[in-house]
């Protein structure tokens, strides 16, 4: 069994973001942590069924059974050689190269779903399709391309950011926050890019959306049980930049929180959940 794969003693002190595998002589599975339920079960996300390498669901709940064994893992990718050379593995995919447009997103749901030892050992072993095919699935690329609605394939290209964003990390958006009722509100980051490039990265996809809002969310740890986030309105590019109303990131706010009510959203006035990272422009 991988070194970097611990029993849970307790599960009081778990932190977004673990990775979970759940053991028993019927099931293998992993997901990572989200938050629990009113009954104290795990929330997982992107669940993998780790005996036939598939994506199971994008979130699901563990109720442990008897017989069950749970762990979790102690690692998860930084800048050291072992993690250099899983992302080495997962660049070399024909469909890695194929999709660069999906290269960042495909790379943030890694790092979500899997430690680099275990992409390591399935290349080791020639299993790496056990990697390839959820990738395939999430993405609908590959053997699993699909036509879908161009609002969710938008907004879950966006929950990928929302869940790989580490506590005091943030990102930049763009948002389309409609005044009609019964419309989607739909969400676009390319992760810490200036607004205005984003707008023309944008342009170039195919859920392509005219931006009403753009500004900055940082992830702040827990609240209600939830990963919280604290999000502003304060794009120069397309508002008022500082000088923007609470009550304008309120509306962003709202329409996060209609998309993703898995999270938790707090809306700041001007830039403030800009934070002092010094990897964004002025805006």
């Amino acid at each position: 069994m991988d070194k970097s794969l611990k029993p849970i003693k307790t599960i009081k002190n778990l932190e977004p973001g673990t990775i979970i595998r759940r053991i028993s002589d019927s099931k293998d599975q992993q997901g990572s942590f989200l938050k629990f339920d009113e009954e104290h079960n795990m929330i997982l996300a992107n669940i993998i069924d780790m005996a036939t390498g598939t994506l199971l669901a994008n979130e699901a709940v563990l109720k442990s059974q008897s017989g069950d064994k749970i762990y979790y893992y102690d690692s998860a990718f930084d800048d050291g050689p072992t993690s250099k050379k899983a992302v080495s593995i997962v660049r070399e995919w024909p469909l890695f190269k194929e999709h660069k447009n999906l290269q960042d997103r495909i790379m943030s749901f890694i790092k979500v779903t899997w430690v680099p030892e275990q992409i390591i050992e399935m290349s080791r072993t020639k299993t790496l399709q056990h990697l390839f095919v959820p990738l395939q699935q999430r993405f609908r690329i590959g053997r699993f391309k699909e036509q879908r609605d161009p609002e969710r394939v938008c907004n879950d290209t966006f929950i990928v950011w929302l869940e790989s964003l580490g506590e005091g990390k943030h990102i930049t958006y763009l948002a389309n926050i409609p005044h009609r009722q019964n419309a989607t509100p739909t969400f676009y980051s390319a992760g810490q890019k200036k607004h205005e490039d984003m707008v023309k990265l944008l342009e170039k996809e195919k859920f392509r959306f005219d931006p009403s809002h753009g500004g900055h969310i940082r992830a702040a740890g827990v609240k209600a049980g939830k990963k919280h986030f604290i999000v502003d309105a304060g794009c120069n590019y397309l508002g008022l930049g500082v000088k923007t109303p609470l009550g304008v990131t309120q509306l962003v706010s709202n329409g996060l929180k209609s998309v993703y009510p898995e999270f938790e959203f707090t809306p700041l006035e001007g830039c403030g959940a800009k934070g002092d990272e010094n990897m964004f422009s002025a805006d």
